[in-house]
C-alpha cells in the first residue's frame, strides 16, 4: 500500500559556498554536499567520510512507497554502490510515514567541530551545489513534523576519517504507521550478494546430511511460495529441496550478538549494537535482523518489535547503532564517548550512570550458564554471572529502580528490587538460589505459578528436561530457531513419547525421544497425547502422600496448555473450572513457527492422588487444550515445553 505524501521541511543556514555542478568524486574529502534542484529545493545532503565511504542523504524527493525524505540513498565504498536505488535505506518504511497524523519530515546538516560547536551547511542557489568542509564530525538530524501522536528523530554521524555512519533513534511515541520501530539498510544483491558466518546472526548453517549444502536460514533465494503468512518459504527441488527459509530464522537471543551484516567480494557492511537499553524484551529476545531477496540483501536493526514481546515498549531513549564498512572482516568496537559533543535528544553521559555489583550467587548449577538482568519502565540491562563464584558487574545503568532477575540459563529463578545512582557502585547482598516453592499463591486453585527459585532443586522421582527455560535439549531443539517445524531437516515430531511408541523413563533419552513442541490437532498428524511410561517401586506409594506432577512451558500460541492423565484419573486444567484464574497472558503474536521458544515462562502443576498411581508401570499422557483453533496447520494451539518432572510430597 502506498504511504500517505507527507511535506518535507528542509532546514541548513550558510556557512560558505562552493557553486559546482562537479561530479560527486570531485568532492572535497570531509565535507558535507548539499545539492539543490531547479525549484531551490534540497534534493541531498552527501557526506564524504575521507575513508573510502561516500553516502547520500535523500532531501526533498517526490514521496513514493520505497523512499522518503532522511532516507540513505546512496552507500558507496570504495567505489562501488551498496543502496537500492529503487528503495530508502530507513526507518521503518520511511520516516514521512511513523506517524499517521503527521505532516512533514524536517533534515538538517550540520558541520561540528572538535568543541561541539555546531555551524548548519552551506546551502546553493537552485540547481546548484555547494560544499561545506568538516573538521571533525559532521551531523544529520531527521524529524517527524506535525501530529499530536509524537516525534521521531533519529541521527546520522560521522567522524572524521571513519567507514562507519553511526546513528541515534530517539522517540517520544511509539509509531502508528508501523508500530514498531526498525532500521533497514537495503543493499543491492549484486553487489552485498551473502550472509554471514556461521555463528552470527543469519549464519551459515551446515546440514548434518552432507548432500545438502551449506546455506542462510534467511536467503530467499530458490524458494517459492510462501508455506505461511506469507513471510516463510520452502524449496521446492534441488539438494535443499523440503527445506524452509524466512527472514525470522536470522534471530539469535539478543545477548549473544553484538552484530549483523552482509558480505560481498572484499566488503562487508555490519551494523553494530549498543546495550539495547531502549529496547525490550530483555536478554534473551529474539527477533528477525537479515533478509536475503533477489534483489536485496537487507540488515534490520531491531529497536523494538511486537513480535513474541512480553514486555512494553521504552519510549524518550537515544537508541545508538552503527553501520560499519570493512574489507570483509567483522566489525572492530565502536566507540561513541565523542557523541557528548554532538547534542543528541536522550544522550545520557557515562558520569550521568550509576553501577550495579552482586558479590555472589549461591546454589547455582555450574553445568549452565547464569544471566541477571535488570529492568524497569525506562531502561533495561543486563550481565552474565562469573563461573567460578557467580559476581556480576553491571555496568553504565540510568539511574532508577530496577527489578534485577537472576536466570539459570532462560528460567527465572530469584529476583529482588535494586537501585542505580548517577556515579556509585550499588554492592548489592549476595543472592542464594532456593528451590521452586511447591506451595505458591499466584493461582488460588494451584494449577500453575510462575518459577520463583529453581525447580531442579526438588528431587524427583523422575524428570525429563532441565529446568532452564528452553527447550533446546529435547526432540528438535536444536533446529527450531533456524526452520520452520515442517522443514525436512527436523525428526519426525510424532514418532516418539506416542500412544503406539512411548517415552520410556530410564531407557529413552529427551533429545532423541521427547518433542520440544506439542501441538493439538495439527493436520495430518496424530491428535493423541504426548505418552511417558514410567515405573514406580513399591516404597514410592504411600497412601498418605499426595504427588505434584509439573509442566513447564516456555511460549504457548492459540491459548494452548496441557491437560494430564494417569493410569485411569484425569486433571482438572486451566479454565475446566468456573473462576479459574489464568496465568499471563502468552503474546498473541507468532513464536513456535518464527524461530522463538521464547516467551513466558510458565509452570503448570497437578496434584496426583496416591489411589491413581501403581508399583510397578504407570501412564502418563499430556494433551492440549484450548479453545481456539486455525486453519493453518503448524499455528493450532500449542507450547514448548521447558521440562516435565513427577515429585513426591510427603
Amino acid at each position: 500500500m502506498r504511504k500517505p505524501r507527507s511535506t518535507p521541511v528542509l532546514r541548513a543556514g550558510v556557512l560558505f559556498t562552493m557553486l559546482a555542478c562537479a561530479s560527486l568524486q570531485a568532492q572535497a574529502a570531509f565535507s558535507v554536499t548539499a545539492t539543490k534542484d531547479a525549484s531551490d529545493k534540497v534534493v541531498s545532503y552527501t557526506i564524504d567520510t575521507n575513508a573510502g565511504l561516500v553516502f547520500k542523504v535523500r532531501g526533498f524527493p517526490t514521496d513514493t512507497s520505497t523512499t522518503s525524505p532522511g532516507d540513505l540513498a546512496s552507500l558507496v565504498y570504495n567505489g562501488v554502490e551498496y543502496q537500492d536505488a529503487g528503495r530508502g535505506t530507513q526507518v521503518n518504511t520511511g520516516y514521512d510515514y511513523i506517524y499517521t497524523d503527521q505532516t512533514g519530515v524536517s533534515v538538517k546538516a550540520e558541520v561540528v567541530d572538535a568543541n561541539g560547536n555546531a555551524t548548519p551547511v552551506a546551502l546553493p542557489a537552485a540547481g546548484q551545489s555547494a560544499v561545506t568542509a568538516a573538521s571533525d564530525y559532521i551531523k544529520v538530524t531527521v524529524t517527524t513534523v506535525g501530529g499530536a501522536t509524537g516525534v521521531l528523530t533519529h541521527y546520522y554521524l560521522v567522524k572524521k576519517g571513519d567507514a562507519r555512519i553511526y546513528m541515534g533513534t530517539y522517540f517520544t511515541a511509539e509509531p502508528t504507521g508501523s508500530a514498531l520501530v526498525r532500521f533497514i539498510a537495503r543493499m543491492r544483491i549484486a553487489a552485498l550478494p551473502n550472509g554471514t558466518p556461521s555463528g552470527t546472526p543469519g549464519g551459515l548453517v551446515v546440514n548434518a546430511d552432507p548432500n545438502r549444502p551449506p546455506s542462510w536460514p534467511d536467503d530467499l533465494r530458490s524458494t517459492n511460495g510462501a508455506i505461511e503468512s506469507g513471510d516463510i518459504f520452502g524449496i521446492p527441488s534441488g539438494p535443499n529441496a523440503g527445506e524452509t527459509r524466512s527472514k525470522h530464522y536470522s534471530n539469535m537471543r539478543l545477548k549473544d550478538w553484538a552484530y549483523i551484516g552482509g558480505t560481498g567480494p572484499s566488503v562487508g557492511i555490519w551494523i553494530v549494537r549498543d546495550n539495547n537499553e531502549g529496547g525490550s524484551g530483555g536478554p534473551f529476545y529474539r527477533s528477525l535482523l537479515n533478509q536475503i531477496t533477489s534483489t536485496n540483501n537487507e540488515i534490520t536493526y531491531i529497536v523494538n518489535y511486537g513480535e513474541g514481546q512480553t514486555e512494553g515498549f521504552r519510549l524518550n531513549r537515544l537508541n545508538a547503532y552503527t553501520m560499519s564498512f570493512t574489507n570483509g572482516a567483522a566489525p572492530g568496537p565502536v566507540d561513541t564517548t565523542w557523541f557528548s559533543k554532538m547534542n543528541l535528544l536522550g544522550y545520557v553521559p557515562p558520569t550521568a550512570r550509576g553501577n550495579v555489583f552482586v558479590p555472589a550467587i549461591y546454589g547455582r548449577n555450574t553445568a549452565y550458564p547464569y544471566t541477571v538482568g535488570f529492568a524497569s519502565a525506562g531502561a533495561q540491562y543486563w550481565a552474565d554471572a562469573a563461573s567460578n563464584d557467580g559476581h556480576v558487574n553491571a555496568d553504565g545503568m540510568i539511574p532508577g529502580t530496577y527489578t534485577m532477575t537472576v536466570y539459570k540459563n532462560e528460567l527465572a529463578v530469584a529476583s529482588s528490587q535494586v537501585s542505580v545512582t548517577a556515579g556509585t557502585t550499588n554492592i548489592v547482598p549476595a543472592v542464594t538460589i532456593v528451590a521452586d516453592a511447591l506451595a505458591n499463591s499466584d493461582d488460588p486453585r494451584g494449577k500453575w505459578h510462575l518459577a520463583k527459585g529453581d525447580p531442579s532443586l526438588t528431587q524427583a522421582l523422575f524428570r525429563i528436561g532441565e529446568w532452564d527455560g528452553t527447550p533446546r535439549e529435547l526432540l528438535n531443539g536444536d533446529k527450531i530457531t533456524i526452520m520452520h517445524p515442517s522443514d525436512v531437516r527436523m525428526s519426525p515430531w510424532f514418532d516418539t513419547a506416542s500412544v503406539a511408541n512411548p517415552y520410556q523413563v530410564g531407557v529413552a533419552t529427551p533429545r532423541a525421544q521427547m518433542p520440544a513442541y506439542q501441538w493439538k490437532g495439527l493436520t495430518g498428524a496424530p491428535n493423541g497425547p504426548v505418552t511417558v511410561n514410567f515405573t514406580l517401586k513399591p516404597s514410592q506409594i504411600s497412601a498418605t502422600s499426595t504427588y505434584r506432577f509439573r509442566i513447564g512451558v516456555t511460549t504457548a500460541q492459540a491459548g494452548g496448555r496441557p491437560q494430564i492423565a494417569v493410569n485411569g484419573w484425569t486433571s482438572p486444567f486451566v479454565g475446566s473450572q468456573s473462576g479459574d484464574v489464568f496465568p499471563p497472558a502468552q503474546p498473541s503474536t507468532r513464536t513456535m513457527t518464527v524461530g522463538s521458544y521464547r516467551a513466558r515462562n510458565i509452570t503448570y502443576d497437578y496434584t496426583i492422588p496416591a489411589s491413581a498411581l501403581v508399583a510397578g508401570q504407570n501412564t502418563l499422557k499430556v494433551w492440549v487444550v484450548s479453545g481456539s483453533t486455525s486453519s493453518s496447520s503448524w499455528l493450532t494451539p500449542g507450547y514448548a515445553f521447558d521440562a516435565l518432572d513427577l515429585i513426591k510430597i510427603d
